[in-house]
């Protein structure tokens, strides 16, 4: 029977020999650089708190909630990875008809702004529905729920700043208090090169 491993023998001489030869801190330095990380944590966040007048959510209101600036001017092809996390809080109830029906639709906004220039470079929308059409009396919900979101950005080597919004879009309900507690945006970029 022909077998692969009887073909060759081999002897304990046989095997190669390796050298390994140091080439040189310069070597290492040309190829082996070490990648700066840069990170930054929001500036000044601030709690949105929604006014609402007779249990209605007043339309048009929009937040900062947390900013931050990063300069990496000094990265080639940067990539910022950001990260934002919040509380949506909310106590809403809906008491009238047969029908019950409870919404909560927020716009929250990532803007970048370089040298004057703002835009907006990523938007995620938080929306909580609830619809009940059995004969109950009332509706009533009180939540506190996480939001929380990530965005890779490849920015030109710059001074940036980023800048979280949120804005109310649409409620449904009689509400007693909404708002956007505990945010936090976070940064941290490295030169891709």
């Amino acid at each position: 029977m022909n077998d692969v491993r009887s073909m060759y023998q081999h002897e304990p001489d046989d095997f190669l020999v390796i050298e390994s030869k140091d080439k040189g801190s310069s070597y290492k330095d040309k190829y082996h650089k070490k990648r700066e990380v840069i990170l930054e944590c929001g500036l000044r966040p601030s709690d949105a708190f929604f006014e609402i007048d007779d249990g209605r959510v007043e339309d048009g209101q929009v937040f900062v909630l947390d900013r931050l600036r990063i300069d990496v001017s000094g990265l080639k092809k940067p990539l910022v990875k950001l990260e934002f996390s919040s509380l949506v809080v909310f106590e809403v109830e809906d008491e009238k008809g047969d029908e019950h029906e409870v919404e909560v639709d927020l716009l929250f906004k990532l803007i970048r702004v370089t040298n004057g220039e703002k835009e907006v470079v990523q938007s995620w929308r938080y929306l909580y529905e609830i619809d009940v059409e059995n004969r109950i009396d009332e509706l009533e919900v009180e939540m506190s729920q996480p939001f929380t979101v990530t965005f890779c950005d490849k920015p030109t080597s710059d001074l940036h700043e980023y800048i979280m919004l949120v804005e109310g879009v649409d409620f449904e309900g009689e509400f007693d208090a909404l708002r956007v507690v505990k945010p936090d945006l976070s940064a941290i970029a490295q030169g891709q090169c």
